[in-house]
């Protein structure tokens, strides 16, 4: 009864945060994005791999009808496996006083993850991603100001000073883009998420504003304590939903986008499977850490693979670095605080043996 409750907990906000998405965006004039996180491809690529059709799936599960289901079982013996390791106590009484104590410092990762991911875009006039300079959206002669405005909070973000004020300013930054790129910005809702975080306890662990009594107006004192409450339920659903949308866009809406990678890199010498399926396995992937992480089901494990894929890649394709902070920061973000409120892992190991405190991952 109770893991049903959640579950319709989850749902039921799920469901009423992608309404509200769906009703503004249709007041929102799209934007055209002129490329996507595929960054290591070059702009005639990218351009000519946007006018090509989606993904194919079901002629692709046909033709490899075998190797799909193969490696669907194996994924699914994965995490059965991971889950009976989550099951173990003695691993848990190992672990658990560890994991504990880490979550103290998830709202400091966070911050800095934040603030070091917002330093990187005032470097290198961009924002969030090479894809949006600011050259994009900015007259030239406002493109100096934004650049200060960004390095002042990064810096104000990284030592927890004004760490509210400044968040509600990234949030304001965030909406913006969100009225010139419309959908597009949901690549990039990972972003939010960590902004949430820095505007609910981000500047309450080895921050400047510690050292000064926080005051908050009794009228906001509610929405504040909501934000509170839910910061890294939140932060879970931005991330997972980020990465959705990201393996959506680039894997299956314009899938040629992420065939050109595999050619081009010749990672099919390494997988030995046609460029399609490579792709439709990578797309499966993202999608289901997605959908861990939103679900907050063997969050830590997604959050390890995560990190290890993302430090192959960048070391494999040379990529750069700043677009892929908040990806990694977040992941350890969430890893760091593991299973807090509407995390369905813990919620079924308290129900299954009352001992357990913590899931191992």
């Amino acid at each position: 009864m109770y893991i049903s409750n959640l579950l319709r907990k989850q749902t039921s906000l799920l469901i009423l945060g992608t309404l509200l998405q769906v009703v503004f965006f249709m007041f929102v004039n799209p934007h055209p994005v002129l490329a996507h996180e595929v960054y290591v491809l070059d702009q005639h690529t990218i351009d000519e791999a946007l006018k090509q059709p989606p993904l194919q799936v079901f002629s692709i599960v046909y033709s490899e009808e075998g190797r799909f289901f193969f490696w669907f079982f194996l994924v699914l013996i994965t995490l059965s496996f991971v889950g009976v390791v989550s099951l173990s106590k003695r691993l848990e009484a190992l672990c658990d006083p560890f994991l504990l104590k880490l979550r103290e410092y998830a709202p400091l990762i966070g911050r800095l993850t934040l603030a070091s991911a917002v330093l990187s875009s005032a470097y290198h006039a961009a924002i969030f991603g090479p894809e949006l300079p600011m050259t994009l959206f900015l007259p030239h002669e406002m493109i100096l100001g934004f650049r200060i405005l960004l390095g002042t909070l990064g810096t104000l973000l990284f030592f927890g000073i004004f760490t509210r004020i400044s968040a509600l300013l990234m949030a304001a930054i965030y909406g913006f883009m969100i009225m010139k790129f419309s959908a597009y910005m949901l690549t990039y809702l990972n972003y939010l998420g960590e902004i949430i975080i820095a505007f609910t306890v981000g500047g309450k662990v080895f921050a400047v504003d510690t050292l000064f009594r926080e005051r908050v107006p009794k009228f906001f004192e509610p929405v504040v304590n909501y934000f509170v409450n839910n910061g890294f339920f939140m932060l879970r659903i931005a991330f997972g939903t980020s990465l959705i949308y990201a393996a959506v866009y680039a894997k299956l809406l314009h899938a040629q986008l992420a065939i050109d990678v595999v050619t081009q890199f010749h990672l099919t010498n390494y997988f030995h499977f046609d460029p399609p399926f490579l792709v439709l396995g990578a797309l499966g992937i993202e999608l289901l850490l997605g959908t861990l992480f939103i679900i907050g089901f063997e969050v830590r494990f997604a959050a390890i693979f995560l990190t290890i894929f993302l430090t192959l890649s960048l070391l494999y394709f040379g990529e750069s670095v700043w677009p892929h902070i908040i990806l990694v920061g977040g992941a350890l973000t969430i890893f760091a605080n593991g299973y807090g409120r509407f995390t369905l892992e813990r919620e079924f190991l308290i129900k299954l043996h009352r001992s357990t405190e913590e899931p191992v991952l």
